[in-house]
């Protein structure tokens, strides 16, 4: 368990609580550029969104809406609560030259945390995230996925009523990864909402209860029901990088659903393919028989035609979402 018992926000028993977050025909132009068109929706406590669409199609953009850091040009944005408390997590975070910890703790007490209170609970997220033999060191210094890591824990500080997330898998190694998972997981069954923008499948099967599809700022498609989520039964791969003509050999087979490069825990180039189950035998075959390693295969059950939007992040981690 995460979550102390003193901690818990606790999810109302009526399923049709009030919103957090309702938008209704929210619009963002930047100098005249139209960014978002039409978008509606709502939020609930102890729901998971997700957000999906192609590189530049507005989900970047929506979630610093909802985060009260961008005015809509048109619509409307309410929020359910009073004092609504929101954790945010954007999806580029810069190396500074404060240690980890002197720059949580700052942000603990900007968040109206008390100092000792910082200091406890920075002690503790560190140790969840497994930073704690780094929090002297300065972020400057840091890779990619510890910054992420630093990124997520400062959207923690204060549990969250409201937690907004963009691309929270970046550059996490598949460890930290299922270890955010279950953090969000549970935080969710506390009655955190959450909102992110993915591009893993398998984070949408593990947490989503609904899905915006956008594309070019419109929402074309959603999805509300997990049920809903879940179409043909499929299996998530992890495997080490082949060459060029093999990986497209593996990519051409039928049944193929996904494929994104993926770091192992020890940072080595992977990928994670996501197939069809009763097609991943050959698929694990075939890797094989390339000279590829599987690192980890892991059942899914599969996802209603979604994934076609899910593309990759672009390697520098600049493309906006």
């Amino acid at each position: 368990m995460f979550l102390q018992s003193t901690d818990r926000i606790h999810m109302p028993e009526d399923a049709d609580a009030p919103p957090l977050i309702t938008l209704t025909r929210g619009a963002k132009r930047y100098r005249g550029r139209p960014v978002l068109h039409d978008i509606s929706m709502i939020v609930r406590p102890g729901t998971a969104t997700a957000l999906i669409g192609r590189n530049g199609s507005g989900k970047s953009t929506l979630l610093s809406i909802l985060a009260g850091l961008l005015r809509l040009s048109s619509g409307e944005l309410t929020y359910g609560r009073q004092g609504l408390t929101t954790g945010y997590a954007p999806e580029a975070f810069p190396g500074l030259k404060l240690t980890a910890e002197d720059y949580l703790h700052d942000m603990g007490r900007i968040a109206g945390l008390s100092r000792a209170a910082a200091v406890s609970r920075v002690s503790e997220l560190l140790a969840i995230f497994k930073l704690g033999a780094s929090r002297s060191h300065p972020l400057a210094g840091f890779s990619k996925g510890m910054l992420q890591k630093v990124n997520l824990i400062q959207s923690l500080l204060i549990r969250p009523q409201l937690l907004l997330l963009d691309e929270p898998m970046s550059g996490l190694d598949l460890p930290a990864q299922h270890m955010l998972t279950e953090l969000l997981q549970e935080l969710k069954s506390e009655g955190t909402a959450l909102v992110f923008s993915v591009h893993e499948p398998q984070t949408v099967e593990a947490l989503a209860d609904a899905v915006y599809v956008l594309q070019e700022g419109r929402i074309i498609r959603t999805i509300h029901g997990a049920e809903n989520l879940r179409t043909v039964p499929s299996v998530h791969i992890v495997y080490t990088d082949l060459p060029p003509v093999e990986q497209q050999a593996v990519m051409a087979l039928p049944g193929v659903l996904h494929m994104l490069p993926v770091p192992d825990s020890a940072g080595a180039a992977c990928t994670g393919l996501t197939v069809e189950q009763k097609m991943s035998d050959t698929c694990l075959q075939q890797i094989l028989a390339a000279g590829g390693s599987i690192i980890s295969v892991e059942r899914l059950g599969g996802l209603s035609g979604i994934t076609e939007w899910m593309d990759p992040k672009e390697e520098n981690g600049s493309g906006r979402g």
